[in-house]
């Protein structure tokens, strides 16, 4: 392939050479020049097929033969330019919508932790009585190190947020996480610049020590290459930089900033039912997940026979750790996902291969003569392959950009510092892959159909009529089982696009919504060493409300663990007198200040909000919202009951007001039961400042910034924007699910359109001469247009019938049960689907409109001269 060019100018002076010595022979033997050249050619034979001999006899033929193929191929697509664009775009859409879903697929459920040997990396946890999953404490951990034997190395840490600050710079808020020595090893990270932490300086007492993302270098300090030894304060504490990690190593989840473990605030380490401590090993050489399960719960074993109060119901649990982070592929939601990706692709293929159907039956002529003049079957077939390969090529790079473009649109849609740093929608290698093998599956999905009908070609019928006529009749069927199929389909994703946003509009319209106009949020992460008592925490907040409170720019102020749609603590739910079943249920906790429901609207329809004093020893109140009362209280008056969240030795709670439902968690078709806790009880380490504002709210930031530093100057504010913006940002899940469905139902609506009216085109164009012959017999434009549309009508139909049955057993595959008990509008339900049907037929029609017109307006003589 690379000498050829070569190869040929040698074969074409060696065949001179030959022809040049024969004729010098015979002019020897007495023969005019003319005789002689005329002689010499004779006797040497053809000069084309000794040359085709030798090429074979030199070559791989296969490949020269495909290279001919290929470059045909591409003359016969530059030939028609209307129609390979349009199927190169319609096979683009398809490819492109699925590698669109498969690397989002790939990047939550496949691609896992960026570390080195990653199945030998083991995510240590426990569970409860109740199957809840918890992490290990400190003390666990550090038995856990010093006491096993089928890990060669474990490591620790928990996420925290840090107040970076320096003398020459404001403090800014950064993720991080207190880390164990050696963990950085253990993942097979190295820094950059400088080390990481010594085993050392993760005892308490010792000089505290900071590493640093290369991210966080490159923004607040410029690649300054004398960072390492620098002084910094975290969290109003003084520290030094050691190291920096390289860009895109952000362990655990989004982290810029590590300290060592040994920083944790003392309490923390010394409680030992505090399990917060995500740990996790790597194993031995020779050990197995097996052994290191059987290591692990022996060891818990002792802890619970010498600690049963705290560990008599706890159980050990390990796991590969990509395992733990990552979703598994295999859940409902995700084959769901994957498959409308799938069905898409089905559509687009359906849509190229009906196109290559009607183009192989305008070419039966051409297929005819190649076969007379010896071309097998299997070259033919071989031929309309190479050119369904050029045109699936194509169509792969335009899928990879339309990829592209789209991760990029999806991305834009996700906050910052919401996924983890590895839940990158990138292009890595295995969805190219993937690609690549989707697009080898188009060839034989597009070409196949139509190049199995060009090579049955009838020699005598292609000969001796248009080679159109020969080689449509055994492609109707074809194309009109691929066009019902394109439909049936089509209706699939379209209803349940529909139904999907249906649902969630009639959600969101029956349920509360908060007066956005005039709030502002804000975020403070109060550090440990600063405010790890809950006294010091409330003081805090008590001072920063009085002088908020006295700015005439801010009305009003709250304070809260979580704003609405933004989450909240599940803790179990206990009710004085009563029993909840073998499970104590679950509920949304969220710590809040006496004026959260005046600052937010929210009414209290029943009972009272809170006052200054509840929350304190002795005043202990709790406001519950109408979810709670009619999922536990349907019967009975909820005020004056006592209830508990948490653990058993949290306090009684009198319930004192019922608040109007807004969502806390934003997953689940109906909100979730919240139980509201005076900020007095348990004053949160972060805190989300809501204020409403009597000027404009993003005039009084700047206000906020200036308070918050006369109370405390090395605390930063983050995620300061408007209420509507944070609740944009919380519900961001399903905006992407939103335009995730909006966008596989526009491309699938989009390309069966594109077949209805390629094949109406054809029809069209193959009753030509039937259509000018009932003109001139006197057919009026009525009767034409009927002609058309009735088999279209037919086509459509019979897609729309399978639709039906293909909607209801997908619905039937992938609708969650719980999900589908309280939908407020069904896939199956009749009105719904008349809807969809006749909006599809609508549409359908519409397309058709063009080849109709051009049916109606033939001119007869025009038509009876067509060959």
């Amino acid at each position: 392939m690379v000498r050829r060019a070569r190869d040929e100018r040698d074969l074409a002076r060696e065949m001179d050479a030959h022809l040049a010595l024969a004729e010098d022979e015979y002019r020897r033997r007495g023969m005019s020049a003319d005789d002689a050249r005329r002689a010499a050619r004779r006797a040497m034979g053809s000069v084309a097929l000794a040359k085709d001999r030798h090429r074979d006899a030199r070559s791989f033929v296969w490949i020269d033969d495909l290279v001919r193929d290929f470059r045909y191929a591409l003359r016969n697509l530059r030939r028609a330019p209307g129609f390979s664009v349009v199927a190169v775009v319609a096979l683009g859409l398809g490819i492109g919508v699925n590698t669109t879903f498969f690397t989002i697929v790939n990047a939550i459920c496949l691609r896992g932790l960026p570390i080195d040997e990653p199945d030998r990396v083991m995510y240590v946890s426990t569970r409860d009585a109740a199957n809840r999953p918890g992490n290990l404490s400190y003390a666990e951990f550090d038995e856990l190190r010093s006491r096993t034997t089928a890990f060669a190395r474990v490591a620790g840490y928990t996420i925290t947020i840090g107040a970076l600050a320096d003398n020459d710079q404001p403090p800014a808020r950064v993720p991080g996480a207190y880390i164990s020595a050696g963990a950085f090893e253990l993942l097979g990270d190295r820094p950059i610049l400088g080390r990481t932490f010594r085993a050392e300086e993760d005892l308490p007492g010792t000089p505290t020590v900071v590493m640093i993302g290369e991210e966080l270098w490159s923004s607040r300090y410029a690649r300054d290459p004398n960072i390492v030894g620098r002084s910094v304060f975290i969290n109003g504490m003084p520290a030094t930089i050691v190291g920096v990690m390289p860009r895109g190593f952000q362990f655990p989840a989004n982290a810029d900033l590590w300290r060592p473990m040994a920083n944790l605030p003392s309490l923390t380490r010394q409680t030992r039912g505090d399990r917060r401590l995500a740990v996790f090993a790597r194993l031995r050489a020779n050990a197995t997940v097996d052994q290191s399960r059987a290591d692990v719960e022996s060891i818990a074993a002792s802890w619970r026979r010498e600690w049963p109060a705290i560990n008599r119901d706890i159980q050990a649990r390990v796991v590969p750790i990509n395992e733990q982070v990552n979703p598994t592929v295999y859940q409902r939601a995700w084959i769901a996902f994957i498959t409308a990706g799938l069905l898409v692709l089905l559509v687009a293929c359906a849509n190229v291969a009906n196109l290559l159907l009607m183009r192989a039956a305008g070419r039966g002529r051409e297929m005819a003569i190649r076969s007379s003049i010896g071309a097998s079957r299997g070259r033919i077939v071989r031929q309309w392959i190479v050119e369904s390969a050029t045109l699936a090529a194509l169509a792969g790079a335009l899928g990879v950009f339309i990829a592209w473009v789209g991760l990029r649109a999806l991305s834009a849609i996700i906050p910052p510092e919401t996924l983890p740093y590895w839940m990158a929608f990138t292009i890595d290698e295995r969805v190219l892959i993937v690609t690549l093998a989707v697009c080898v599956g188009a060839v034989f999905a597009c070409g196949l159909p139509s190049a199995l009908q060009v090579s049955k070609v009838d020699l005598r019928d292609a000969l001796t009529e248009t080679g159109t006529t020969a080689s449509a009749r055994p492609a109707r069927r074809w194309m009109t089982a691929l066009l019902a199929a394109e439909f049936a389909i089509t209706m699939v994703l379209v209803a349940m696009a529909v139904n999907g946003i249906r649902n969630d509009r009639e959600r969101r319209r029956t349920e509360f919504q908060i007066d956005p106009s005039s709030l502002m949020t804000m975020s403070m992460a109060l550090p440990g060493e600063a405010y790890g008592l809950p006294a010091t925490r409330l003081s805090f907040f008590e001072r920063l409300n009085e002088r908020i409170g006295a700015s005439p720019a801010i009305g009003s102020v709250a304070f809260a663990s979580v704003l609405p749609y933004g989450g909240g603590a599940q803790q179990p739910l206990s009710i004085s007198g009563r029993t909840l079943g073998d499970k104590a249920p679950d509920v949304s906790t969220v710590t809040v200040s006496d004026r959260y429901f005046s600052v937010l609207g929210v009414p209290i329809v029943r009972g009272r909000a809170f006052a200054a004093a509840d929350g304190r020893p002795g005043s202990e109140a709790a406001i519950v919202n109408e979810r709670f009362v009619r999922m536990f209280m349907p019967n009975e008056d909820p005020i004056g009951a006592r209830i508990r969240v948490g653990a058993g030795n949290s306090p009684w709670m009198p319930i004192v007001g019922v608040a109007t439902t807004v969502r806390q968690q934003i997953i689940g078709p109906d909100p979730d039961p919240v139980v509201f806790v005076p900020i007095q009880a348990l004053p949160p380490q972060t805190v989300v400042m809501i204020v409403r504002s009597t000027v404009d709210p993003l005039a009084v930031t700047s206000v906020l910034r200036r308070e918050v530093e006369q109370v405390d100057r090395n605390l930063p504010l983050f995620r300061v924007m408007t209420f509507e913006r944070a609740v944009r940002n919380a519900v961001w899940n399903g905006r992407l699910s939103d335009t995730i469905i909006k966008s596989i139902a526009s491309v699938a609506l989009l390309l069966a359109l594109v077949g209805i009216y390629a094949v109406t085109g054809h029809t069209v164009q193959r009753w030509t001469r039937e259509i000018g012959l009932r003109v001139a017999l006197g057919a009026d434009a009525r009767r034409i247009g009927w002609l058309v549309l009735k088999r279209v009508l037919m086509q459509l139909g019979l897609g729309l019938g399978f639709g039906i049955a293909a909607t209801l057993a997908f619905d039937r595959a992938f609708t969650d049960p719980a999900t589908a008990a309280v939908e407020r509008v069904r896939v199956a339900d009749p009105m719904f689907m008349a809807l969809i049907i006749v909006a599809i037929a609508m549409v359908a029609v519409v397309a058709c409109l063009a080849p109709l017109r051009r049916a109606v307006k033939l001119d007869p003589v025009d038509a009876l001269r067509s060959t």
